[in-house]
């Protein structure tokens, strides 16, 4: 899996957040410079994928451009409280989707530099849906501590509870990175395996 292609991905969605949560004295300034960031950092991280169709870029931009448009353009700002919500909410609903379609969006991701032959194999298909799975699983335990901060705002540890939405997204990380490693290891011990079990058989 091309792990480096598919963080990048994620790069804008955190300068947005990060932008939209800064403490610059005007909360509209703010979110306008979110959304010009969000947008100018997907180009900049994504664009061959963009050209390529790759799902994840694909709704970043969508996502960006729509409520740029429906917020600041439309002036329905009080959608601006709900924004870590409706980005989680798409996230997820994003790796869902693209599982229940069995086509899980790190395919294209874990497609680059690999042989068709390859692509095609049971484990490699079963690789992807699991990390997909766990991306998924991350996006919705982000949506649902937004939801449940925007319904029922905390009177204190809301620190702790902002920053466990980043604390899945790094489990989430540090798996993609583990599991292709992982199975690659697995795949090598069943190789040496079979080829002791076989020598010591001819023996």
């Amino acid at each position: 899996m091309n792990t480096i292609s598919l963080f990048l991905a994620f790069i804008p969605w955190i300068g947005f957040a990060l932008i939209a949560q800064a403490p610059l004295g005007n909360p509209g300034l703010a979110l306008i410079l979110a959304f010009v960031v969000g947008i100018v950092l997907t180009i900049a991280t994504s664009y061959h994928q963009l050209m390529k169709k790759y799902i994840l870029s694909v709704v970043t931009m969508i996502f960006f451009i729509v409520f740029f448009i429906i917020i600041i353009v439309l002036q329905q700002y009080y959608l601006a409280n709900y924004l870590s919500v409706l980005s989680m909410l798409s996230l997820a609903i994003v790796c869902w989707g693209t599982i229940l379609f069995h086509f899980p969006f790190t395919l294209q991701y874990s497609r680059e530099g690999v042989e068709p032959e390859r692509a095609k194999s049971p484990l490699f298909l079963r690789a992807n849906y699991i990390i997909t799975a766990v991306w998924a699983s991350a996006f919705t335990l982000g949506f649902a501590i937004d939801e449940l901060l925007v319904l029922h705002p905390p009177t204190q540890g809301t620190l702790f509870w902002n920053n466990m939405t980043w604390v899945f997204m790094v489990i989430a990380i540090v798996f993609t990175i583990w599991y292709p490693a992982h199975i690659h290891k697995e795949k090598a011990f069943q190789a040496i395996s079979k080829y002791y079990v076989y020598f010591k058989k001819s023996r």
